[in-house]
């Protein structure tokens, strides 16, 4: 049976992907922009329409394509708020309350699949991942383009070639001008990233973090991540891992499936990108000594199983 070596410690990491949210101003802004948009659906099919016998003309005319337009943009934009932000977010909160049940209890959690341990150090020591910048380029250039084509077909008395002509113009001034701020950007230090020495570890998701020394490592644990509207088929090539002092934790993301618009820094295949990331658990194993424990296999935290956790971490 496996037992944490650590159980003494006072284990209660900060979660970087809730302390990088703030909580009260997300639910202010959800709660206000979830108002203006039932009142923006209202005004458009009830204050637009004066003569409800002349209906049909209304629902035909361009007054009424340009408020529905601005509706479903409002409307889009609150949908992918809600599925990048509201319910990560509580996938987060859960998982915080899971990592507690399994680092007082790893045996009943350990991943099917544990790290053969390795001394040797991982080559190299940094890997981040990033999208390349050709497919970053058509994605915001597409997006623009069909964005710009919405806005000015509902301006009125405007013709199609000017349509077209502008949508263009902007798409394309807003194209170049992410390039370029993504160009400038890659000159800095690269995350997603991962950074393995002697001494210590670094991995991030979303900026450069300080690193973790092996010494005060307690928890080594893997999971899918959350899964939303837009990222629900691509979750199964992806994996998180993190480890845990008892203040910090530090994450990052595996992909088993390279996509076409990302790649790693250094460049690597599929092949040795695998066999790098089996290296770096290998590694890992042997640094700490610690159980691959799957959060996946948690249980949603009761109230009763919470008592018994805290039952059992007094035992101990």
């Amino acid at each position: 049976m496996v037992k944490n070596h650590f159980s003494d410690a006072t284990f209660a990491p900060e979660d970087p992907q809730l302390a990088t949210q703030g909580q009260i101003p997300l639910k202010t802004f959800l709660i206000v922009y979830s108002i203006a948009s039932i009142m923006i659906l209202s005004s458009v099919f009830f204050l637009s329409i004066d003569d409800y016998s002349d209906i049909i003309h209304v629902l035909v005319s361009r007054q009424f394509l340009r408020d529905i337009i601005i509706c479903l943009i409002t409307l889009l934009n609150f949908i992918t708020f809600i599925d990048n932000f509201y319910f990560p977010l509580r996938y987060w909160r859960a998982l915080q309350q899971k990592r507690q049940l399994a680092f007082w209890q790893p045996e009943n959690y350990l991943a099917s699949d544990q790290p053969i341990p390795s001394l040797e150090l991982p080559q190299p020591t940094r890997i981040a991942t990033t999208t390349k910048l050709n497919t970053l380029f058509l994605l915001i250039l597409l997006y623009s383009f069909i964005l710009m084509v919405l806005i000015c077909v509902s301006l009125p008395n405007l013709p199609l070639f000017n349509t077209l002509l502008i949508s263009t113009g902007v798409a394309l001034m807003v194209g170049i001008l992410a390039l370029i701020t993504t160009y400038v950007q890659r000159r800095k230090p690269k995350w997603p990233y991962v950074e393995v020495r002697e001494n210590d570890i670094a991995a991030a998701l979303d900026k450069i973090r300080e690193p973790l020394p092996w010494q005060n490592i307690r928890f080594f644990a893997t999971y899918k991540g959350p899964s939303t509207l837009f990222t629900v088929g691509t979750n199964k090539y992806t994996r998180y891992y993190e480890l845990a002092t008892p203040q910090k934790i530090i994450r990052w993301r595996h992909q088993f499936k390279l996509s076409s618009w990302l790649e790693t820094r250094p460049a690597l295949d599929q092949d040795a990108y695998d066999h790098w990331h089996q290296q770096l658990l290998g590694y890992i194993k042997e640094r700490t000594n610690l159980p691959l424990v799957d959060l996946d296999a948690v249980p949603m935290p009761t109230r009763k199983n919470k008592r018994n956790s805290y039952a059992q971490s007094a035992n101990q």
